[in-house]
């Protein structure tokens, strides 16, 4: 029983992470870093990650893959950082407008409107005036 479990958690956290994606074993490295791009433009920088990984095994001189690579992981960082922040503000300083005010500015920087608008509505109860500044830089931002 041990044992399968060993084998059945990696697989299962690669289907739950979009990693085991079909088709990617005939895929050409070209294809593959197109997809990685696809993945990173919607944010969803571990798959992208795994996309240029594979599209390396099989051109390991593609600096494109190279770069997104990088790319994709840098995404990885800042949305931890990002998390980090968010547990942070509820934890310590729930009531923080100036807090909640910085976090969904960079919420609309990176285009996440949903986020972004959860924390213009606490924001709206916090304080009104910065609330406004923050749907003014939202609709900025689309």
């Amino acid at each position: 029983m041990k044992h399968s479990r060993m084998i059945a958690f990696p697989v299962l956290a690669a289907l739950l992470l979009g990693l085991a994606m079909p088709g990617w074993g005939q895929a050409s490295a070209p294809e593959l870093l197109e997809q990685g791009q696809k993945f990173m433009a919607a944010g969803r920088c571990l798959q992208a990650v795994e996309a240029y990984k594979q599209a390396l095994r099989l051109q390991p001189d593609l600096e494109v893959a190279h770069q997104g690579v990088q790319e994709a992981y840098e995404g990885l960082w800042f949305w931890q950082q990002e998390k980090e922040a968010r547990r942070l503000l509820k934890e310590l300083a729930p009531d923080d407008a100036v807090g909640h005010y910085g976090l969904g500015l960079l919420y609309a920087l990176k285009k996440d409107r949903g986020y972004a608008q959860d924390e213009y509505k606490i924001l709206q109860k916090l304080d009104p005036a910065l609330a406004r500044r923050l749907y003014q830089a939202i609709s900025q931002k689309k």
